[in-house]
């Protein structure tokens, strides 16, 4: 309680405090053209016609049913008894009729979402130069290493594959974050300081219009928002100058509009009124220009983009999950390829059960007053009664049940669900095929629609390393500024107050690198390696200085199948164990391409013996013999044909296998297994 009361004063002396900004002429010229760029990316995104397919998809996701229309509700009051009037619904006639709606865009999205997310990505980084290949293994530990530490996988990339596969894109953003706390006791700590991913959705980011998809250097700018609530936008922008300038407003989120609303006094009543602010995001490379500023135009920043020369780049990255056309970044998703055909299954389905209603609970009709319409018509409704004027007895109004078309109409159009959206039914988990093979090999086939969407997202994630690296670079370099004497560190800011001073004492001031546990250490000769134990590596600036080319496995983040796992690796075995009986000679380069096609290990898999290599031995050493027969000097062999001394001859094609018996041998255990 005494934690809020103080949040609460401090808010009214903002209020208090608080200060309409006139902004410079300078800051005005780029907020100005800010928001005028903000209006075009707008206007061409809302012109695709994209955020309509967006909006249905958001309502499809959602399991939800159909709405049916309600009646109109009437006062009726109860003369015989004299109860008082109750409200009553009218014309509720179509109640029973089936009104679900199947989940099937929840189903498949959820399917591709959890075969394509289920590791960390794998990076294989190659140096562009000599002198970055010493500390290339370095860079591919940080880089993995901050992908665990900042909880990546849970906070970005599973909601990006999400907003791929419903909406047809996803967005990503890579910065620098840093996270500072308060204790009761007013003393401060750092809860987190590296670089950081996020998802945003993307009803909230918008890209350079001119931009195609694919090539990463035609897009020249975009703008994002974040929304804040009074406290978060306090502990991340309150040390800027312009922050007094920000006036607290109660407002609310407008689902449908997708804006943040002034909340009046005495307007919706049910919603909480929070303090809440948007602030905007804009980037643009060829102006050199970064600028965060409210949604009223208030700027907090106004600035170069805050990285060096060689690291320059959007923070904000993106993927489709399948193309529209060759220029578009906004791509189809799962729920428009299959939206035609979802209709097509949810009327169907809904008929087929409305049938099936009606024939279990039948229409009877017996003798009484005609209760008929004026026009002679009723409609029909399952296991009600219907006085007729002269029946001869009671009768069923029999309906006959959907009929063996109706399922096939059903099962069709699931099908052809299955085909549009990508996710048939070996991926949901039904088994498909007599034999596990054959399951195996169905889910390997399905596996190769998604082939595209995964190829998207890793290389959206080769964006996102390569910003990672850049921002390492940045971020690492830059030592953390200790007073010995006060035992308190403190910013370059003040550091550089302090140097005027020429009493200053430097002796007291420490710099701090960073360092991690890893198993790496650095030889004399400057190459950083690994080794057996993990220790503490203190990071050096020429440590993080690094160039070359990055490539995401996309194998490495998608999920493992225990199934295909088993029948892969008895697979390899059968192609493997009979070149295990040959010299190595002749099979280990065989054997290695074969293990590298399973995407194994060669250690785990190749014999003891052929992992040895004797410096000095002959590899065709084992395959002559000396022909020689005679005693020592005598150059005559067996027979009394002379011949020369020291000379070899082939060992008897009897004792070994050739090179064409071999392979047959494979042949025929690849034949037989």
């Amino acid at each position: 309680m005494a934690k809020t009361k103080e949040l609460k004063d401090k808010l009214k002396k903002h209020e208090k405090e608080f200060k309409s900004y006139r902004r410079t002429p300078e800051e005005k010229a780029s907020i100005d053209f800010v928001e005028a760029r903000r209006d075009q990316m707008k206007a061409a995104r809302k012109a695709s016609g994209v955020e309509k397919i967006w909006r249905s998809a958001d309502i499809a996701y959602i399991p939800h049913e159909i709405e049916n229309n309600k009646g109109k509700k009437v006062f009726a009051s109860n003369d015989e008894e004299g109860l008082r009037s109750a409200q009553v619904t009218l014309f509720k006639d179509d109640a029973w009729q089936e009104n679900s709606v199947p989940v099937n865009p929840y189903i498949k999205i959820q399917t591709a979402l959890g075969i394509i997310v289920d590791r960390n990505p794998g990076a294989v980084m190659n140096p562009g130069a000599k002198k970055y290949a010493a500390n290339t293994a370095l860079i591919e530990n940080l880089y993995q290493r901050n992908w665990e530490t900042s909880h990546s996988r849970s906070a970005c990339l599973k909601p990006f594959v999400f907003n791929c596969a419903k909406y047809g894109i996803g967005v990503g953003r890579t910065f620098p974050m840093t996270i500072n706390r308060e204790r009761r006791s007013g003393e401060k700590f750092v809860a987190f300081d590296d670089v950081f991913r996020e998802s945003l959705s993307p009803w909230q980011a918008w890209f350079d219009e001119s931009g195609k998809v694919g090539n990463p250097f035609s897009f020249n700018d975009c703008i994002y928002y974040k929304d804040y609530s009074w406290d978060k936008l306090k502990e991340q922008f309150e040390h800027l100058d312009h922050f007094k300038h920000i006036k607290p407003t109660p407002r609310i989120f407008d689902e449908e509009s997708r804006n943040l609303k002034v909340y009046s006094e005495g307007e919706h009543k049910d919603d909480m009124p929070k303090i809440q602010e948007r602030i905007w995001f804009y980037e643009n490379l060829a102006r050199d220009l970064y600028v965060v500023m409210t949604d009223d135009g208030v700027p907090l920043v106004v600035s170069e983009i805050p990285k060096t020369d060689e690291n320059m780049m959007l923070s904000l990255w993106f993927a489709p999950w399948t193309y529209r056309n060759d220029v578009s970044i906004n791509g189809i998703g799962i729920y428009e390829a299959m939206r035609n055909d979802h209709k097509l299954h949810t009327k169907i389905r809904g008929m087929t059960m409305d049938q099936l209603t009606a024939s279990i609970y039948k229409e009877f009709f017996y003798e009484g007053t005609d209760m008929l319409t004026a026009d002679g018509t009723m409609k029909m409704k399952p296991g009600v009664g219907r006085q007729v004027t002269n029946p001869q007895h009671i009768k069923w109004n029999e309906i006959p049940g959907p009929g063996v078309e109706a399922w096939k109409g059903i099962e069709y159009a699931e099908g052809k669900i299955d085909e549009s959206s990508g996710v048939s039914k070996g991926l949901t988990g039904e088994v498909t095929g007599s034999t596990a093979y054959e399951s195996a090999q169905a889910r390997e086939s399905a596996l190769k629609r998604l082939k595209t969407p995964l190829e998207n997202v890793t290389d959206a994630l080769e964006q996102d390393a390569y910003l990672t690296i850049s921002i390492m670079e940045d971020l690492y370099s830059v030592p953390t500024i200790k007073l010995i004497a006060e035992d308190r560190y403190i910013e370059a800011t003040e550091l550089a107050e302090m140097l005027e001073d020429e009493e200053f004492d430097v002796s007291n001031v420490e710099q701090e690198f960073r360092e991690f546990p890893m198993s790496l250490e650095e030889d004399g000769e400057g190459n950083i390696v690994e080794t057996d134990e993990e220790g503490f590596f203190t990071l050096k600036p020429e440590h993080v200085s690094w160039r070359g080319t990055i490539k995401i496995q996309g194998q490495s983040i998608i999920a493992n199948s225990e199934l295909l796992e088993r029948v892969s690796t008895v697979e390899m075995s059968n192609l493997l164990i009979p070149l295990f009986q040959l010299p190595p000679q002749l099979m280990e380069k065989s054997a290695r391409e074969i293990i590298k096609a399973y995407d194994k290990d060669p250690e785990d898999w190749l014999p003891e013996l052929w992992m040895q290599k004797p410096e000095e031995e002959n590899p065709l050493e084992k395959l002559f013999v000396d022909a020689g027969a005679g005693e020592e000097g005598d150059p005559t062999a067996e027979g009394g044909e002379p011949i020369q001394a020291g000379a070899n001859t082939l060992i008897p094609k009897s004792e070994t296998n050739t090179p064409s018996s071999a392979f047959s041998n494979i042949r025929n255990s690849i034949k037989n297994s």
